[in-house]
């Protein structure tokens, strides 16, 4: 995936995983660049990382940078404060677009807050990282085909309320 004039996106994919998954994250990350999907990877970025507010960058990549966040679940993810950082971001960002965003990949049966039962997975156990990596190449490619803006928030809070009319019906 190279990245097009008009997408908006820094990043294809931001991967968020606890210090433990790190090999797993690695691997799935050297993966996805070898397909040249432009990818969030703290070890990729440690140069530009270093000096700042990672509070502060970490929210702006996981709220606004990627177009879809990878979290890898595991028993350590719930537990670290950095993770915590990247899952909040992100299900803000889900809970702005109307669009799917946070794509979870299970490691094993933990249940993480806000991931709810019914959020569509890929469980590692189940499935080689290279057929997920696949299944993620496909949705980028189906997602930048749609033309246009990207959709509007569906965030009441915000006043952006979907219109229900066209120009052609105003008069």
């Amino acid at each position: 995936m190279t990245r097009d004039n008009y997408d908006q996106f820094e990043y294809d994919v931001a991967l968020s995983f606890a210090g433990e998954d790190r090999t797993v994250a690695e691997e799935f990350a050297n993966l996805l660049i070898n397909k040249n999907i432009k990818v969030f990877y703290d070890e990729y970025k440690a140069g530009d990382m270093w000096g700042k507010d990672l509070i502060d960058h970490l929210v702006n990549i996981y709220s606004r940078k990627a177009r879809y966040c990878v979290m890898f679940i595991s028993q350590y993810y719930p537990l670290k404060k950095w993770t915590e950082v990247e899952r909040m971001s992100a299900q803000v960002r889900s809970f702005r677009d109307a669009n799917e965003y946070i794509l979870p990949i299970q490691l094993d049966n933990t249940e993480v807050p806000g991931i709810t039962e019914t959020t569509g997975y890929r469980d590692l156990r189940q499935h080689s990282m290279e057929s997920i990596a696949n299944l993620l190449e496909q949705k980028l490619t189906q997602t930048k085909r749609q033309s246009g803006p990207p959709p509007q928030s569906h965030d009441l809070r915000s006043g952006n309320i979907p219109s229900t009319h066209h120009k052609s019906d105003v008069q």
